[in-house]
């Protein structure tokens, strides 16, 4: 058996270059759970989750090493199982599968350098890229000639769809900033809006959402909370516009139930919170069998491996935030971030998730 001999954490830190205002709330630094995991033949893996400031390190080291030291490292989903029983009480929660996910994602990572493969092709994926859409529009500047530069970028990297930050105190700069991007992207991109939960009223949503349709939205992303999804529904009937949420499920049986209800048309995935792998794979092959499709959550060098293993993504592509303009800052913790070629992300062949890790850089930020 090759045992789990050794895990660390690393809560990385980074400081984004101005404060962000994300829905509601005003951030200034992104946080990474980063979890490297040595078996007792010398094998290595790296995995992370986005932890939002919340001490999931902790969690990983004081209650769920204890759990996985010893055990088969070739059996992912068996360690997975073991740590959710262990926390049995907090188990669905997303801070705890979290944390699960950076030790599932670590353990592939593993299984794919015993390999000697990719994770993609170790699974069964056979493309070597995948289409990927470009979030803009977090910041809200006096005008839209941010908005136009950061789209006019996308457009030069073959970029060809794209997702824009909704929200503003003034429901008509948002109908201004999509009438915007309309005119650049032509009539035949993606675009889908994210108003980060901010329309609060069911009343509010649905005149935001009719004051933006015509501009041609394939979604609205989290109108409201994940538990609200009675207004989702109500939102979708009002204005003909599908929505989307997800990225907060903790388990595949959670999709499945969101899925069951009808309460989304187009499921958010994101493998680091909902536990990993095969819960990603899950998720997103029971949306299919539902009729519906899926789209990810950031971390696009992880989902750009696994999008291959299913059949149903968004046919926008992959949600990718470009390094570029300091949204996501997980490129600070990189060699090299996903390289990008004529609007598709390039999977990386090299053995497991392919990553090129600077774990000086990751040391440093978790100082």
């Amino acid at each position: 058996m090759d045992a789990i001999s050794r895990i660390e954490t690393f809560e990385a830190r980074v400081p984004l270059p101005q404060p962000l205002s994300v829905g509601t709330a005003q951030i200034t630094h992104r946080t990474y759970s980063v979890v490297r995991i040595t078996t007792n033949d010398g094998l290595v893996g790296i995995g992370y989750c986005y932890s939002r400031g919340l001490p999931i390190s902790k969690l990983i080291d004081d209650v769920m090493t204890p759990v996985a030291i010893g055990k088969d490292s070739k059996s992912p989903d068996v360690v997975r199982k073991l740590i959710l029983g262990f926390n049995w009480q907090s188990s669905e929660h997303g801070t705890v599968t979290s944390g699960v996910s950076a030790i599932d994602i670590a353990l592939h990572d593993i299984a794919g350098k015993r390999a000697g493969i990719s994770v993609s092709k170790m699974l069964g994926g056979t493309v070597t890229e995948v289409p990927i859409y470009s979030v803009v529009g977090y910041h809200y500047g006096e005008n839209e000639v941010g908005l136009e530069e950061e789209i006019h970028h996308a457009l030069e990297r073959g970029i060809k769809s794209f997702k824009i930050v909704v929200g503003a105190r003034d429901p008509q700069r948002d109908a201004n900033r999509l009438r915007t991007q309309r005119s650049l992207v032509g009539d035949s991109a993606y675009i889908a809006v994210d108003a980060f939960r901010t329309f609060g009223t069911l009343e509010n949503a649905i005149a935001r959402v009719n004051l933006i349709k015509e501009y041609g939205i394939s979604f609205v992303e989290d109108p409201f909370l994940e538990s609200e999804g009675k207004l989702a529904i109500a939102l979708r009937d009002a204005t003909g516009v599908q929505v989307s949420f997800g990225e907060s499920l903790a388990s595949s049986k959670m999709a499945e139930q969101v899925i069951d209800y009808n309460q989304v048309d187009v499921l958010r995935i994101d493998a680091l919170v909902i536990g990993g792998v095969n819960e990603f794979i899950k998720a997103a092959n029971y949306a299919h069998a539902k009729g519906k499709s899926y789209a990810t959550h950031i971390h696009s060098e992880i989902h750009a491996q696994l999008a291959p293993l299913t059949s149903n993504m968004y046919p926008g592509g992959l949600e990718y935030l470009d390094p570029r303009y300091e949204i996501d800052l997980f490129h600070h913790l990189l060699h090299k971030p996903l390289q990008i070629r004529a609007g598709n992300a390039i999977i990386s062949s090299e053995p497991g998730f392919g990553i090129a890790w600077d774990m000086e850089a990751v040391k440093r930020f978790a100082s």
